[in-house]
């Protein structure tokens, strides 16, 4: 049996599935193969509800693809979302071993190996540890501390954590259809990476991922990824409302994308051949922007928590499958007052993928071949086939703050939403060292404690209590009556 190497990509979401499978071009970028998306069942708001609609649901992208390409894919790289993924910021030391020469990767791997005894609680696990920054002697910030002059060498990290249960109810999907996972990731980290260029990495940007249940979050600045949060409302949010109308929900998709004046009419076939139902645009346009402020509204403030917000040069870049929908870009640069545009993954594959991934539904399956290219391949087949140590102990990440329930944000019903802070971890016990003496028994080497950005009180109730004063002709246009 011949066995081909691509590199495999599964975005479970709470209303598609993603399938992409790539292989790498000279530059090592994915040439992306095969791209599929088949809806998906039993997911809500990134929580797996049904185990066999989701392993179905996986099943049918999954044999899309191996029939196109004749193959039977057995391993792939997973991402996951949902309000049970958080960061937390934990911050720590070592002293130099050799202070008159600087510091060297063995001290910056002993404040590692200090970043990797962190414990998350029992329920959750660590998905990455991302350093933050680097202080040498508490007054000198570096981007690489290795040879800078000091005797004690500091750094903050993010750390990515995610509810134990999610996990284990994905890999029991895939583990079902005979495939196993080579890596996991936050959908909020991967994202990024497939949507902003270099320029918006360096000076700083927020993605915002709007899926069927989630919307992510994502900052970045300085080349690094500084925050994430999820807020557990996106498109289906949307779609809920407008059925509110009476509209069946196989035509909510189509409908919310037709764009007329306001006094525009349609005529939405009914339960049967012969009935109709006359809906007015301005009536659902007043729905579609209430629910989507709602969300603009929600970001805005995940993104001021985050501490960056005035530091983000590039603004935000919107993209999810919700971000097609018309005029969103203009709709969050009003509610932020920040520069938007819409993100594809056209930049990052090669030339002759882009036509394959123009939609922007596609970027978290191409950020996780991304991220996938960067560890190795997934062994396929044409032939289908059948299907660590402990960690010492070390400090506890607090457990997570749930989401409280309150009053929807505008007249039309939809589980509401309040962010929840980014927990601090608490720091390790200090290991005596000979070097700690230079800086006095009284010293030591404790850990510094946790960063926990200020959260403001949102007050947002008061703001989506205002009337919608903006008129939403802009929204429309057309002039003639159409029937769906």
């Amino acid at each position: 049996m011949e066995k081909k190497n691509y590199i495999v990509a599964i975005d479970l979401g709470s209303s598609n599935v993603v399938v992409a499978v790539a292989e790498r071009d000279a530059e090592g970028r994915p040439a992306v193969r095969s791209i599929v998306s088949k809806p998906s069942q039993g997911v809500k708001a990134g929580m797996i509800t049904n185990i066999e609609q989701v392993s179905n649901s996986i099943k049918a992208a999954v044999e899309a693809v191996g029939e196109e390409l004749g193959i039977r894919i057995t391993e792939a790289y997973t991402g996951i979302s949902g309000d049970f993924v958080r960061c937390a910021r934990h911050t720590d030391h070592v002293f130099t071993s050799d202070p008159q020469n600087g510091v060297n990767r063995t001290d910056v791997e002993a404040l590692f190996d200090r970043m990797r005894n962190v414990q998350a609680p029992d329920d959750e696990t660590i998905m990455e540890r991302i350093p933050q920054n680097y202080l040498v002697d508490e007054n000198q910030e570096v981007a690489d501390p290795v040879g800078s002059f000091g005797k004690r060498l500091a750094s903050t990290f993010n750390f990515i954590l995610c509810a134990k249960t999610p996990i284990e109810r994905l890999n029991l999907a895939l583990r079902r259809l005979g495939i196993r996972s080579l890596g996991m990731y936050a959908n909020a980290l991967v994202t990024g990476a497939a949507v902003l260029s270099a320029d918006e990495k360096e000076e700083g940007a927020a993605v915002v991922n709007i899926g069927g249940g989630v919307t992510d979050v994502a900052v970045y600045y300085r080349n690094v990824p500084r925050y994430i949060a999820t807020i557990p409302m996106g498109a289906g949010a949307i779609n809920n409302d407008i059925r509110t109308l009476g509209i069946l929900e196989r035509h909510v998709d189509s409908l919310k994308r037709k764009l007329a004046p306001e006094n525009k009419m349609v005529s939405v076939k009914g339960r049967t051949a012969k009935e109709t139902k006359d809906i007015l645009l301005h009536n659902l346009a007043v729905v579609i922007e209430s629910r989507a402020r709602d969300i603009a509204e929600y970001v805005a403030q995940e993104i001021r928590d985050s501490g960056f917000g005035d530091k983000l040069a590039y603004g935000i870049v919107l993209t999810g499958g919700s971000a097609q929908l018309q005029h969103i870009d203009e709709l969050f640069r009003r509610v932020t007052g920040m520069e938007v545009r819409i993100g594809t993954a056209e930049e990052a594959v090669d030339e002759t993928s882009r036509e394959k991934v123009v939609s922007p539904a596609y970027s978290t399956a191409i950020g996780l071949l991304l991220r996938g290219a960067a560890h190795g391949d997934c062994a396929v087949t044409d032939i289908p086939r059948q299907g660590g140590a402990a960690q010492p102990a070390g400090p506890t990440i607090p457990r997570a703050t749930p989401y409280s329930a309150g009053k929807p944000a505008t007249g039309v019903s939809a589980a509401p939403y309040t962010p929840r802070p980014a927990a601090a971890p608490t720091p390790p016990p200090t290991t005596p060292a000979a070097n700690a003496a230079t800086e006095g028994a009284a010293q030591g080497a404790a850990a510094e404690t946790a960063e926990t950005p200020h959260r403001p009180k949102r007050g947002l109730l008061d703001k989506l209590k205002q009337k919608l004063g903006t008129r939403l002709d802009d929204f429309f246009t057309g002039s003639e009556d159409e029937e769906i």
